[in-house]
């Protein structure tokens, strides 16, 4: 358990915050990690500007993202997209935060511009939204990619005051709802092995809160009527809660995406999160919402949010992070919230579901994760939670079926680290791999990696029956453990 830190000090005010992260965005056009534009990312200035009623800054900016308008296979993008892989991003993502930032900007400051000015904005982002948007909000297969998109789409529609694609809004929401879990958990990449990608299925602790905050914002922009879906969104909220530990931050424990972070946690989520939880009706949800932002205002240095306090070495870059803390500001009176976070507040959650179990207080922090899925050294959840107990066995285990693509992955993200001189970044993935080769071909069966076949809830205890495994995914189907928590 990590130690609790009740104050820290000086942190930024929100007006400073706000001021310090407009001039960080302004001067880092290109990534001095990536060495590209984030032109998606950088798209949410807009927000900031219109916290400090920025107008004419607006204005100018606006134009700057037109300009990165371009043809693609799919229709217009904003470049650079996935045009450019340097841009660690997709044609979703940076077209629906593009088309969203501007047409909120539009919205707001709708009587600063002329109505020469509007039609020409419209025609331009409506051509984006017929072209590319529609299709990629209603048939992108990773659910918040594809709810990316839709933040686009239902942002021009209010902009423009159309109604026309309610219907596909509608249809995007129920798909997303269809591929969350019964427990209220979206799967990062459903069905991802149908496409090569093994252990993308899984939870995922920094994309849970995109899907929960994207459908609500994309209902309410577009004048849906948001009560039909409260219970579904409340499902995910109260599954995001589950990830939440007594400090503000999310256990890793129960993220698929493991490559993302070789810290032990992170808080580059905080924007999504903040618009989640300060929109949930779930009581416990305030007390998170004070413990993230003060983590927030722990992270901030230099204009830009950390995604953990020690040396950079996880994948993204302080201007995804920092241009993400736009859905912050979102938050109705998030100054008053911002500033009131000085310190943490006692955090308790409980949360009995079919395949996960948590139980967070002042004083500890219980998981029970009984979803099961294979893994490979860079992606999908190996712990399950449980209390170690370790089984040697004459059964060598066999290699991840996914192994070679494991090894490419691993390339990839050690030149992208290198290219930026991330030397720490670099070094770190090449030895916890070189350790990980020496893990996989280890006889060592363990409860913790273990596959959980059942756990049932009886008065004040939890009966669980695991099968120990190897960290990636051999099983010792001779042996069963029951355990009583």
């Amino acid at each position: 358990m990590k130690k609790l830190q009740k104050t820290e000090s000086p942190m930024l005010a929100f007006d400073d915050l706000l001021r310090e992260a407009i001039r960080f965005l302004e001067m880092s056009e290109i990534c001095h990690k990536h060495h590209v534009k984030h032109t998606g990312k950088r798209a949410y200035l807009l927000d900031f500007y219109i916290c400090l009623g920025e107008v004419e800054k607006g204005k100018t900016f606006v134009e700057y993202l037109l300009s990165h308008i371009v043809e693609s296979k799919a229709g217009k993008i904003f470049y650079p997209g996935l045009m450019d892989p340097r841009n660690e991003s997709s044609n979703a993502i940076d077209t629906g935060a593009s088309v969203d930032a501007i047409a909120r900007f539009l919205h707001v400051y709708r009587e600063s511009f002329t109505r020469e000015e509007h039609v020409r904005y419209k025609k331009i982002l409506g051509e984006v939204a017929e072209t590319y948007l529609k299709n990629a909000a209603a048939e992108k297969r990773i659910t918040n990619q594809r709810l990316w998109g839709l933040t686009g789409l239902a942002s021009y529609a209010r902009y423009a005051d159309t109604n026309t694609y309610d219907d596909l809004i509608r249809a995007s929401v129920e798909r997303a709802f269809s591929d969350m879990t019964e427990d209220g958990f979206f799967i990062y990449y459903p069905r991802a092995e149908d496409d090569g990608f093994c252990g993308y299925d899984g939870l995922t602790t920094h994309y849970q809160s995109r899907c929960t905050t994207f459908i609500r914002y994309s209902l309410e922009a577009a004048g849906i009527d948001v009560k039909s879906y409260e219970q579904r969104l409340q499902r995910s909220e109260r599954a995001l809660l589950s990830m939440y530990c007594l400090d503000g931050t999310k256990d890793l424990r129960m993220e698929c995406k493991r490559w993302y972070w070789l810290s032990t946690y992170e808080v580059a989520s905080a924007g999504f999160d903040s618009y989640a939880l300060a929109y949930s009706s779930v009581p416990e949800a305030k007390v998170a919402l004070h413990n993230l932002l003060f983590q927030v205002r722990r992270h901030l240095n230099e204009g830009y949010l950390r995604s953990h306090i020690g040396a950079p070495i996880n994948y993204q870059c302080p201007i995804f992070w920092t241009a993400h803390l736009a859905w912050m500001l979102r938050v109705r009176d998030v100054k008053r919230y911002f500033d009131a976070a000085s310190s943490l507040k006692d955090f308790s959650f409980r949360f009995e579901g079919r395949e996960v179990f948590t139980d967070t207080s002042p004083s500890h922090r219980a998981l029970i994760n009984a979803r099961w899925q294979r893994r490979n050294a860079n992606e999908g959840i190996y712990e399950n939670g449980l209390k170690d107990m370790v089984y040697w066995r004459f059964n060598v285990p066999a290699l991840p079926s996914t192994f070679l693509f494991s090894v490419h992955e691993l390339a990839v993200h050690t030149r992208d680290a290198l290219r930026g001189w991330y030397i720490r970044e670099c070094v770190l993935r090449l030895l916890r791999f070189a350790k990980e080769l020496i893990v996989m071909l280890l006889p060592r069966y363990s409860v913790r990696y273990g596959k959980i076949e059942s756990f049932t809830y009886n008065d004040n205890a939890i009966d669980v029956v695991v099968s120990p495994a190897t960290k990636y995914g051999t099983i010792l189907h001779d042996t069963k453990i029951n355990i009583r928590i």
